[in-house]
């Protein structure tokens, strides 16, 4: 359960979601989130914003090996394939948009594969944007 929330599982072990008020409290306040431009939240999975996306100096001492941007394009996070060129970095992008009625459902198996081959190689990082 995310740091600051009271939901969670209840006693008989059924989820609860956490009202709008605990989501609220947690999007406003430091206590949930971190100020971090690049965060690791599973092993070998790191989590950041379009900073560190564009920081190869970073990316490079984290040993990162893959990147998956989902803002990729010109209106968000333009880095693409070859920005990375030279940086040993495979990407992939997907040109999502942050909106309600984007249906990104199409990009889960392509980016779940990418995801799968950067882990599957002792060494591989990946991080998405």
């Amino acid at each position: 359960m995310p740091l600051g929330l009271s939901s969670g599982t209840s006693g008989d072990g059924r989820y609860q979601s956490p009202s709008v008020s605990e989501l609220q409290r947690l999007m406003w306040t430091k206590k949930g989130g971190s100020n971090n431009h690049l965060d690791e939240v599973y092993p070998r999975i790191y989590i950041g914003d379009m900073y560190a996306a564009k920081d190869k100096k970073s990316l490079h001492a984290r040993f990162i090996t893959h990147v998956l941007n989902a803002a990729d394009g010109k209106l968000n996070v333009n880095t693409g394939a070859s920005f990375y060129r030279g940086a040993h970095i495979t990407y992939f992008g997907v040109e999502a948009f942050d909106m309600a009625t984007f249906d990104i459902s199409p990009f889960f198996y392509p980016a779940a594969n990418f995801i799968k081959n950067a882990l599957s190689s002792p060494t591989g990082l990946f991080s998405c944007f």
